[in-house]
């Protein structure tokens, strides 16, 4: 595919704007350098040779369109799931999911219903239509937050006063803050977690991102580790940290052999753990093909907007479905149509769980298509070409401008834009690897953004 092929979707666009590059005012060394600093410690994938020279910058229609599409269909999503049962146990069985995946499930209905959406990362990319949804995560262990926080702060000292966009780790505290004002608790807040096998400063720096935007408004924050819970949360009476932000997933600890068990003291304790567990349904891709093949309480402006930006997407089981108004078997549609289709892992979507039918060997696929159909665990999504934008790159001497597809994550805190955080593939975009876009970020070799608007 030529250069002179490829071109830049309007969503990406505003007229009479100068270019990201012509407003920098240092040096491609200097943008390395800013950015070898700010990711120090944080795990901000840039992978190089190339790396991004500016942020990826939207007009402000297009920066607020991600977070209206983002809440309205997280809102759907958390109703699909809460209409499956009337508890949390039932809500596990009718999603066919394991429950010792939800293994920190408080028992307390009400308040996992209440904060179950508080913080999510949807994935989108940009379709003919414009943004389209890949997947959610919804979950306290995202990434993105400091990835995004700290590229803003490079851009925003190489591009003085021309950009701006929301601080997620700020947008966090907010929400958390909304936590404390209805439930009348004091502004005090442990993160929960674990540090790495090396204490070193790389843990130190990402942990004191964690802490200190809570302490900038005004919170006492501290960081606790699984030995010294549920004892230094203050019992017994009333509790020295009575909200905790949950810092780590349940699968890492077991993978690592940390056992779960003061967390659930430290939960009996009274310790408000957020996000609940419940937030793992909400990621689940089963939820998702609920909305899209629709629920009777939907609305028909609800219908309207999960069909523009929510790709085609079913449960792989036996059986017909439909197809654009026609109805066939779900087994014969994906088999003739690999090159429409994507299956993915209901849980976890992460790249490795991902199996993109054009770029798939056909009896590799046919195989993957038996497999998911038997097992019932997976889903399958229509494929979106992604839409290409430029970016500047620079290999610390020299920048160039490159079309890529990025994958844009606008997160939400409590219902409240988080910022927007990019993935996308630096290499030559004419390569197969920039037309594929990206999916995951280490496993795929991809490098971060943040996303930002005009100031």
């Amino acid at each position: 595919m030529s250069r002179t092929e490829i071109t830049v979707h309007p969503w990406f666009l505003e007229e009479g704007r100068p270019e990201p590059a012509a407003l920098r005012t240092v040096s491609p060394a200097e943008v390395g350098a800013l950015l070898r600093q700010e990711a120090a410690g944080l795990d901000v994938s840039l992978p190089g040779p190339w790396q991004p020279a500016q942020p990826f910058v939207l007009p402000r229609r297009s920066y607020d369109e991600l977070f209206d599409i983002a809440r309205t269909l997280l809102a759907l999503v958390r109703r699909a799931v809460m209409a499956l049962d009337g508890s949390w146990p039932g809500r596990i069985e009718a999603l066919c999911a394991d429950p010792f995946d939800y293994p920190l499930l408080s028992g307390q209905d009400n308040t996992e219903t209440e904060f179950c959406s508080m913080m999510a990362r949807p994935d989108m990319v940009i379709g003919a239509d414009g943004p389209q949804l890949l997947g959610f995560q919804v979950s306290g262990t995202f990434d993105g937050p400091k990835a995004t926080q700290a590229l803003t702060a490079v851009w925003q000292r190489t591009h003085p006063g021309a950009f701006c966009g929301n601080d997620p780790l700020l947008t966090r505290v907010r929400a958390f803050e909304d936590v404390c004002a209805s439930r009348r608790l004091p502004r005090a807040v442990a993160v929960v977690g674990s540090f790495g096998d090396l204490h070193d400063e790389a843990d130190i720096r990402s942990l004191d991102k964690d802490l200190e935007p809570f302490r900038r408004r005004g919170f006492t924050a501290d960081f606790l580790e699984p030995g010294q819970l549920p004892d230094a949360l203050g019992r017994p009476g009333r509790l020295r940290y009575p909200l905790g932000l949950r810092s780590f997933s349940p699968s890492e600890w077991d993978e690592r052999g940390l056992s779960l068990r003061p967390v659930h003291d430290a939960q009996r304790a009274g310790l408000l753990l957020l996000p609940p567990q419940s937030s793992g349904l909400l990621a689940n891709g089963k939820a998702l093909a609920l909305i899209s093949e629709g629920r009777p309480w939907m609305t028909r402006a609800e219908r309207m907007l999960a069909d523009r930006h929510l790709p085609w997407t079913r449960i792989t089981l036996p059986g017909r479905t439909d197809w654009h108004g026609e109805d066939c078997e779900l087994d014969v549609l994906l088999r003739s149509h690999r090159e429409r289709f994507v299956l993915k892992k209901a849980i976890g979507m992460t790249g490795g769980d991902i199996l993109v039918g054009r770029h798939t060997d056909p009896t590799d696929w046919q195989h993957a298509v038996a497999r998911a159909l038997a097992g019932g665990d997976s889903i399958v999504q229509e494929y979106v070409d992604p839409a290409t934008c430029p970016v500047e790159l620079t290999d610390g001497t020299t920048t160039r401008t490159a079309l890529v597809t990025p994958v844009l994550s606008p997160m939400l805190f409590g219902d409240r834009p988080g910022g927007c955080w990019a993935r996308f593939l630096t290499g030559d975009e004419t390569s197969d690897d920039a037309a594929r876009g990206v999916i995951g970020v280490r496993g795929a070799g991809a490098s971060e953004n943040a996303v930002l608007t005009w100031a």
